[in-house]
């Protein structure tokens, strides 16, 4: 055998040992991952604190969208007169299922509109427009009858 044989052999031999090493094969344990340095740590939490900061901003443009998409009409409102103005006036602050599901006398109606100027800080409410915003008020959704189980007792 020539000397240039025997080298090409053993060039064979060391190319193999080592394409077996480096991929692992040889039955030795991979060498353990070095642990993140504070670098690697800090852009992390920058890069998932940026995330989140992402996800918040859709959730809430999601939310928007969908306050946008259940825009009230005034005929969710009984037709009667002064629903226009009430409807105006009350959905500035407030959705109408705050309006609808109450039942309130006439002087509740009229208590109602200086707690929510003094409380709310409302515009107040005077003259004939409020005599017909707390008319439409009191005929519309004013108490209600009772039922034949007696009713709801919080209503009176």
């Amino acid at each position: 055998m020539s000397l240039t044989k025997v080298f090409v052999a053993g060039f064979i031999v060391v190319v193999a040992v080592l394409f077996i090493h480096r991929a692992g094969q040889d039955g030795r344990p991979a060498p353990a991952a070095y642990p993140p340095t504070p670098a690697r740590i800090a852009f992390e939490a920058e890069r998932q604190a940026a995330e989140a900061t992402a996800a918040l901003a859709r959730r809430q443009a999601e939310a928007a969208a969908a306050v946008a998409a259940r825009t009230e009409e005034e005929t969710v409102l009984a037709d009667a007169p002064g629903r226009a103005e009430t409807f105006g006036y009350c959905t500035a602050c407030h959705n109408t299922a705050l309006i609808r599901r109450s039942a309130f006398t006439r002087d509740r109606w009229d208590e109602l509109m200086d707690w929510m100027t003094e409380k709310h800080g409302m515009t107040p409410l005077e003259g004939p427009l409020r005599e017909t915003i707390v008319d439409y008020l009191a005929g519309q959704y004013g108490p209600r009858q009772r039922g034949p189980r007696g009713g709801n007792p919080f209503l009176n």
